[in-house]
């Protein structure tokens, strides 16, 4: 483990801003772990990021990395420990950048020597959130911050399938304690194109800025990220504050000229164009938010690194470039055979629908090329429910039919196990978890039981709720009617 404690001393706190209450801070960054293919790129560097950004408002930080199970929960014992010596009107902040899962509504942060293969290891070898709660209640200070950068896709689907691999749950809200999610309950969150994550990136530009409120701050860190990965990530915030006086980290008092900035960055920072971002650059030399915009340029220029899945000069696909294309092959084909009809458009007729189309090219947006469904994302198969329905349609259950037998049971003789995997979602407006999760689970339950695939071929359904909607792009098709779906996808080594 890699430790490192910064308290302030007599020259920093020369070039620190003095504040009224204690500032103490607990940072901790994981990626080193110990089990093969869990490996992050940048909690560490997230962890050193945010403290430097802490330190520079006035706290007293300890840094901590890679750190086993036995060192989180020290840790989490000396952050109370130091709550309390600093009194009931100390500020503390928590961070954690890293490996995160839930299991039964708790959250689990996850140690680098952890094993997990099932619920129980879960359970035993991670703490969860609640005992770090624990520590900060005994402590007794008025106001805390929790800030999670975790569930970076998180390599646990080995677990049972009551443990959730697509990130942490809802804490519930705390008194006196401001919750922050690096992305919306139930979701994914980028590890990044540079050094750091897109959160983190976003997160240590703004908190050191003035003249923000912190829940506005918290609002205006999500409002930049969703901008920053074109709405692929979306921050969530529990707040529990109490008071009539707001908290602002960099002091509530903003300059004209950091009103100024403020309004340029929160013109650009959404911005295509790489010349308006590289102008207030060159505007504003000294921004404390240049990380992030720099994460915005980088985004701009390697689009495939947050998850279009297509190199920089491939362009966006429209759905009428994608049936065109479709199109030509099929009159090719037939072409070359001299039939009217190929074997494709008579099992698989599902394939050039325009739903189909756009809903594949919606969920392309949203991978990385070296995500194992990359290769074979156009054989994905969506099957579309009515509003408020998990009901599987006479036509849905016609064309998951011919999916099967044609294509599912082919893939997973030659693949082999866990090579088809079946995610869910539900529209905008649907509300209840259990429906997006019911969608996956018919469909898993529909091709797992009548069409003799080989055991352990499917992989446990999993749900992206209603927070990572896909987009209808140019299609005219409905939003929400395309995103009450359950997509069959084919996973490639």
């Amino acid at each position: 483990m890699r430790i490192l404690l910064a308290s302030l001393t007599a020259s920093l706190c020369l070039s620190a801003p003095a504040f009224a209450q204690d500032r103490i801070a607990l940072v901790i960054g994981n990626d080193e772990y110990a089990t093969p293919g869990w490996a992050l790129d940048n909690p560490v560097n997230d962890a050193e990021l945010m403290g430097e950004a802490l330190e520079a408002i006035g706290f007293d930080v300890e840094i901590v990395t890679d750190a086993s199970l036995d060192e989180m929960e020290e840790a989490f014992q000396r952050h109370g420990s130091r709550l309390s010596e600093a009194g009931e009107d100390a500020i503390g902040f928590f961070f954690y950048a890293g490996h995160g899962a839930q299991s039964e509504g708790l959250n689990y942060l996850v140690p680098v020597d952890a094993e997990v293969y099932n619920e129980a290891d879960l359970w035993r070898e991670a703490p969860n959130l609640g005992l770090l709660f624990r520590y900060i209640e005994r402590a007794g200070n008025s106001t805390n911050f929790i800030v999670l950068d975790a569930c970076r896709n998180n390599p646990m689907p080995a677990a049972t399938r009551s443990v959730d691999d697509r990130g942490l749950a809802a804490a519930g809200r705390v008194r006196g304690t401001l919750i922050a999610y690096s992305t919306a309950p139930g979701s994914v969150a980028a590890d990044g194109t540079g050094e750091n994550s897109p959160f983190t990136t976003a997160l240590a530009s703004l908190i050191q800025e003035p003249g923000y409120s912190a829940e506005t701050m918290f609002r205006v860190v999500a409002t930049r990220v969703e901008q920053i990965t074109n709405e692929r990530q979306l921050p969530w915030t529990e707040s529990g504050l109490r008071g009539e006086t707001d908290f602002c980290f960099a002091g509530c008092e903003r300059t004209n000229d950091q009103r100024a900035e403020a309004t340029a960055l929160a013109a650009i920072i959404g911005s295509d164009n790489v010349d308006a971002l590289e102008g207030f650059l060159e505007a504003f030399p000294q921004t404390k938010s240049r990380g992030m915009v720099e994460a915005r340029i980088a985004e701009l220029e390697q689009p495939a690194a947050f998850g279009s899945g297509r190199t920089p000069d491939s362009g966006p696909a429209s759905t009428q470039d994608e049936l065109e294309k479709l199109e030509d092959e099929e009159n090719r084909l037939k072409a070359v055979l001299d039939v009217d009809q190929t074997v494709s458009s008579l099992i698989m007729p599902w394939r050039m629908e325009p739903k189909q189309v756009a809903a594949r090219l919606g969920m392309a947006q949203r991978m990385l090329a070296s995500d194992a469904t990359y290769l074979r994302r156009d054989e994905s198969y969506f099957v579309f429910f009515d509003t408020g329905s998990a009901e599987l349609s006479d036509r849905s259950q016609a064309d998951l039919k011919s999916y099967a037998e044609y294509v599912l049971r082919e893939h997973a003789e030659k693949h082999g196990p866990r090579s088809i995997a079946v995610v869910s979602a539900c529209d905008s407006t649907e509300r209840t978890t259990s429906l997006c999760r019911n969608r996956g689970d018919v469909v898993f339950e529909f091709i797992t039981k009548n069409f003799g695939l080989p055991e352990n071929s499917v992989i446990p359904p999993e749900s992206w709720g209603r927070h990572r909607q896909l987009s209808a792009g140019d299609s005219g098709i409905d939003q929400d009617s395309l995103n009450r779906y359950a997509v069959i996808q084919l996973l490639e080594d």
